[in-house]
C-alpha cells in the first residue's frame, strides 16, 4: 500500500512517544522514515514492531540481528577529552546516539562509541556532520552474520562503513555483505524470492530463499574475499577500541574542511556517468510517497493501540 511521508511520520511519531522522551519520539521518527523516503526500506519503518518489544524488555533476535532490550528512556553519556569523544549509549535507541553525537564541535574529532541498541544508518551521522562543514568516516561492527562459500557458520559482521564530504550531495553508506540483512528480512515480509549471490544456507550452499537466513544463513560479502577482508579489518580495528560484550560499538573521524586543501570533487564526479544500472551514492532523490506491505501498516497501528 502506498502512504505519504507525512502519515508516515505521524503514527511513527505517536507509537514513540507512548514510550520514551518527546525529543526522543521526534528523533526517531525523523530518522526512520528518512530511511523509507530515501529509499532504504531495511532501514526504516519495519523496525519499529521490533523496537517496540525491545522497549518493553524483550531480547529479539531474528536469524541472527540481535536487538537487546532498549532502554527507552536512559541518557546518552558523551564525555570529551580534547579531540577525542568517549559515548556509552547505555543501551537506548542508536538513532538517538548518532544525532547527540553530531552534535560535538571541533577542528579533528575522533568518536568511540559503544552499548548503542540498533544504530541505524550510519549516514544520519556522517551527512549531518558533512552539512556542518567535516569530512567524516564512520564505522561500526555488527554481530556475526557473514560468511563464504562452504563455511558452515556465521563469523564476521557485514560491518558498515559511512564516509561523507562537505558541499558533496554524494555519501556512501553501505555494509560489507551483498545486501543487508534488513533486505533480505524486506524479501520475507513481501514473500519475494532474492537474487543469486547474497546469502548461504546453514551448509554454505547458495540460496534464493530469504527464509534461510532464519534457519542460520549468512550473508555472503562484497567482492568475495576482499570485501570479507575488509570486514575483518573493522572487526580488527574494533577490537582496539571495545572490549568483546560492547554491543554496537562504533568509531568515527570527522575532519573540518577548512584545515583541508580544496577538493576537486567536481571533476571526479564528472566522469562518472549515471545509467540505468548505476546512479551515484546519494543521489537518489526523496518519495512523495512510500510503499509499505499493508500487513506492516496494520501492524503499526494494532501497536499504536495497544501503548
Amino acid at each position: 500500500m502506498l502512504v505519504t511521508s507525512k502519515e508516515l511520520r505521524e503514527i511513527t511519531y505517536s507509537i514513540f512517544q507512548k514510550l520514551t522522551y518527546q525529543e526522543y519520539a521526534e528523533i526517531l521518527a525523523d530518522e526512520l522514515v528518512e530511511s523509507n523516503v530515501m529509499g532504504h526500506d531495511d532501514h526504516g519503518v519495519q523496525l519499529i514492531p521490533y523496537y517496540v518489544r525491545a522497549a518493553r524488555g524483550e531480547q529479539i533476535d531474528i536469524g541472527g540481528q540481535k536487538i537487546p532490550p532498549i532502554c527507552p528512556k536512559r541518557i546518552p553519556e558523551i564525555n570529551r577529552q580534547g579531540f577525542l569523544v568517549r559515548i556509552d549509549g547505555m543501551m537506548t535507541f542508536g538513532q538517538v546516539v548518532l544525532r547527540k553525537s553530531a552534535e560535538q564541535n571541533g577542528d579533528i574529532l575522533v568518536f568511540i562509541g559503544r552499548n548503542v541498541s540498533h544504530l541505524g544508518r550510519l549516514s544520519s551521522f556522517t551527512v549531518r556532520m558533512a552539512k556542518k562543514g567535516y569530512v567524516s568516516i564512520m564505522m561500526a561492527r555488527s554481530p556475526p552474520l557473514m560468511s563464504l562459500p562452504g563455511m558452515k557458520r556465521r563469523v564476521l559482521g557485514n560491518n558498515p562503513i559511512s564516509i561523507s564530504f562537505p558541499d558533496c550531495p554524494v555519501y556512501i553508506d553501505t555494509s560489507l555483505s551483498n545486501a543487508s540483512w534488513g533486505k533480505i528480512f524486506s524479501s520475507i515480509l513481501k514473500g519475494e524470492t532474492i537474487e543469486e549471490g547474497l546469502l548461504l544456507d546453514a551448509e554454505g550452499k547458495p540460496t534464493t530463499d530469504p527464509m534461510e537466513l532464519l534457519k542460520g544463513g549468512s550473508l555472503t560479502p562484497i567482492g568475495a574475499y576482499k570485501g570479507f577482508n575488509l570486514a575483518l579489518a573493522v572487526e580488527m580495528l574494533m577490537s582496539y577500541f571495545s572490549l568483546e560484550n560492547d554491543f554496537n560499538p562504533f568509531f568515527a573521524i570527522s575532519i573540518k574542511q577548512d584545515l583541508l586543501g580544496k577538493s576537486n570533487f567536481q571533476e571526479i564526479l564528472s566522469r562518472i556517468p549515471e545509467t540505468d544500472s548505476y546512479r551515484l551514492p546519494g543521489s537518489q532523490g526523496p518519495k512523495d510517497t512510500i510503499e509499505i506491505p499493508e500487513s506492516l501498516w496494520n501492524e503499526l497501528t494494532k501497536i499504536y493501540d495497544s501503548l
